[in-house]
């Protein structure tokens, strides 16, 4: 089972409201620093956190393995295998940084990694990735921008967003458009965001018009929720999508189910195991083992393991 894809869908929808892809929805949220100095370019007036380290460095103890076996982790043994990293790092012909979408899009790429590797983990291969191909100084550079992109990207909105409710959309969309230049600067604030913004800004007005907007690509595939009629929102994808295209969503829709379904019972074997006194700790590991060769495949065993933390 693709599981990745379902991931996927979850980022981009995490990412989106309405037709554009500005919202940051996350559910683990940092707090917000005061007194941060940032220029119109976004570059080298960050003030990190009162240790004077980067955003990274809190209580949470370094990364345990190095670059290369990050690398190893995720693009030998993990989902990453088989891909390329998407995006680019802004560097221009003449060797400067340059404010662009593309480095957001990279950033994004190896973000999928977590629950496979830890952030903190991530943030080095990134750095190790830059370093190889730009040198130590435009590595240095890019690695400002990802940390306040990561500070953005988990930001403690002050603002709700409630979909139902139009009026709370535009204090949201301000917040973090102000937010955003706030912490990115201006340049990369625009670089990452414009289109997502000026795409929700449309949106948005055509919604106050009065007029239903057509469906765009980027707007959020509607999808089967608690309290939601699922042939409503089946009769809305054949409505947008057409009848094989909701067909698909559908055998999505049961390969994720499904996917849920083992996971939490691969979750009860695990915590039963542990409730055995019988049994030592290399005997339940065992068994663990046992029962996620049975029960998952391929990739799917590496993903179980990251997700229910197995030894």
């Amino acid at each position: 089972m693709q599981t990745q894809t379902k991931w996927l869908v979850g980022l981009a929808a995490a990412l989106t409201v309405g037709a554009g892809s500005w919202f940051m929805t996350h559910r683990q949220a940092a707090p917000h620093a005061e007194g941060e100095a940032i220029s119109d370019s976004g570059v080298n007036t960050w003030q990190s956190g009162g240790n004077g380290g980067s955003l990274f460095a809190s209580d949470d103890e370094p990364p345990a393995r190095t670059a290369d076996q990050i690398r190893h982790r995720l693009f030998k043994e993990g989902s990453f295998a088989g891909t390329e990293p998407s995006g680019e790092w802004c560097v221009a012909m003449d060797q400067k940084l340059r404010p662009c979408e593309g480095l957001r899009s990279r950033f994004e790429y190896y973000i999928l990694g977590i629950g496979e590797v830890t952030i903190q983990e991530i943030r080095l291969l990134i750095e190790d990735e830059a370093r190889r191909t730009h040198g130590e100084k435009l590595a240095g550079e890019i690695m400002l921008i990802f940390d306040r992109y990561w500070k953005v990207r988990t930001y403690e909105w002050r603002n709700k967003f409630i979909q139902s409710d139009r009026s709370t959309w535009m204090p949201v969309f301000e917040e973090q458009k102000a937010v955003r230049r706030q912490i990115l600067g201006a340049d990369w604030a625009q670089a990452f965001f414009a289109d997502d913004e000026s795409h929700f800004q449309a949106y948005y007005q055509q919604l106050e018009s009065g007029k239903a907007p057509p469906p765009h690509p980027g707007e959020p595939v509607p999808q089967m929720e608690p309290g939601k009629d699922p042939e409503a929102v089946r009769a809305e994808r054949v409505a947008r999508y057409g009848e094989e295209a909701a067909t698909r969503l559908d055998a999505v829709d049961a390969q994720w189910a499904d996917w849920e379904r083992r996971l939490a019972a691969a979750r009860n074997e695990w915590d039963r195991l542990q409730g055995l006194s019988n049994l030592s700790e290399p005997q339940k590991k065992d068994e663990m083992d046992r029962y996620v060769r049975s029960n998952f495949q391929d990739k799917d065993q590496i993903r179980v393991r990251a997700l229910l933390k197995l030894p």
